[in-house]
């Protein structure tokens, strides 16, 4: 990431502006910002010692079938191979790994809907690939306790690797690309209590979507690339818990989001040429982020209308590198609530201009920028006609290998660890 030693310089210069805001976000501030985003804080995932191994297809000749022969933590140990099946796990604390992440292949065909899926507590699925089903590669809904490692997912109907009303989980060490609604997902949870962090999305419609998911939620130490847009913090009515707020997006990389050829859904495309993009959100934090090359606008803030409007409010960005930017580097649209803070960040252009340099002494920090949300606008109206380019996800170009576990075999462990107490 070559903006990393911009974004050092800022943080070691701290400038006062960026210092004073940041460093009263601890403890909360009297103008309403929120306090600074975490995770909980957890002790390392504890090691299982006592648990068996079903081995496909030494033992079992599918995975649903391992699957379904296993106990709470046991692991299901997959080798290379092509699998064509729709495996649900219903078995709590149950680990699926692959012994080769490039090897273990499971396709859909495109005829079959996901290929891991659960909706029991802390299932953890690693080091393994999911393609050519019609929803989604890795899927985990409804449950408290999750972890996707070292998975790769490309060229599936909705979602790579998706997380949807769950709570305390984590993905990392992970790749998504062709897919027409977004790489990675975390939707409907508030406090979601999770981290993404160490992931690569490219090609997809949306490399992180996160409809009205936040609280305790840190999108991080990532690579959003050539996907149609970035990270996509947003809200609409379509799912419980709008609007979409306090979320953490941290140290990316986050370039060229401007892919015409990459799949898409209607409710895609209106990201499109943005890097990062809060649409209807409140009390998120973008900091120390570089983005650059989008044709549109680099970080940009803005209303969200599906039945209702939302107005954006109290999001900080600070210290990020934004550059190259079409349309602005930073940009807020209007009308927003207060309290939309622009801090120490190192860009070019705005809209409005000047933005940057706090909450307080220009009326534009408050109510944004028409122009930027019509701009927005403007694409889905196109999508209301259906004249939007896009790609076909069945045939988006394959990705190259990713590297994957160290040890495949370890003994499974927790999906994640324990809260320190205190």
């Amino acid at each position: 990431m070559s903006g990393l030693r911009r974004r050092d310089v800022l943080r070691a210069a701290g400038a006062a502006g960026g210092l004073g805001v940041l460093g009263s976000l601890g403890a909360g501030r009297a103008d309403g910002a929120s306090p600074r985003i975490e995770p909980p804080e957890r002790e390392p995932p504890r090691v299982y010692e006592d648990y068996a191994v079903h081995r496909v297809p030494e033992d079992h000749d599918t995975i649903q079938d391992a699957v379904n022969a296993a106990s709470p933590r046991d692991l299901v140990l997959v080798e290379p191979g092509v699998y064509n099946e729709s495996v649900e796990v219903n078995t709590p604390n149950l680990t699926v790994r692959g012994t080769d992440r490039n090897g273990v292949i499971l396709d859909g065909e495109f005829e079959r809907a996901s290929g891991l899926s659960t909706s029991f507590p802390d299932v953890v699925f690693e080091n393994m690939t999911a393609r050519h089903y019609t929803a989604n590669g890795f899927y985990w809904y409804g449950v408290d306790g999750y972890r996707g490692s070292y998975l790769t997912a490309y060229n599936n109907g909705r979602y790579g690797v998706y997380a949807f009303n769950s709570v305390n989980g984590r993905f990392e060490h992970s790749y998504a690309s062709g897919h027409p609604d977004s790489g990675f997902y975390v939707g409907q949870c508030q406090p979601c209590r999770a981290v993404v962090e160490n992931v690569v999305a490219e090609g997809n419609a949306i490399g992180y979507s996160g409809t009205n998911a936040g609280g305790q939620l840190v999108v991080r130490d990532s690579t959003w690339r050539h996907n149609m847009g970035g990270i996509v913090p947003n809200t609409l009515d379509s799912e419980k818990l709008a609007p979409q707020r306090r979320t953490r997006v941290e140290n990316n990389e986050v370039v060229g989001n401007n892919n015409e050829d990459a799949p898409t859904l209607a409710i895609g495309y209106p990201a499109f040429g943005t890097g990062i993009n809060l649409a209807g959100g409140n009390g998120n934090e973008v900091v120390d982020n570089e983005v650059r090359d989008h044709l549109n606008f680099g970080v940009v803030v803005t209303p969200m209308i599906d039945d209702n409007w939302y107005a954006p409010g109290d999001n900080l960005i600070a210290r990020n590198v934004v550059e190259n930017s079409g349309r602005a580097d930073l940009a807020l649209g209007g009308p927003a609530d207060p309290g939309n803070r622009f801090v120490d960040n190192e860009a070019d252009t705005a809209r409005p201009g000047g933005i940057d340099g706090g909450a307080l002494g220009f009326a534009g920090r408050r109510v944004g920028d028409p122009w930027v949300t019509l701009l927005l606008g403007k694409a889905f109206l196109q999508t209301m006609v259906g004249e939007y380019p896009g790609g076909d996800w069945q045939g988006y170009p394959e990705p190259a290998d990713q590297p994957g576990m160290d040890d495949p075999t370890r003994p499974p462990r927790e999906a994640v660890g324990r809260e320190v107490d205190g």
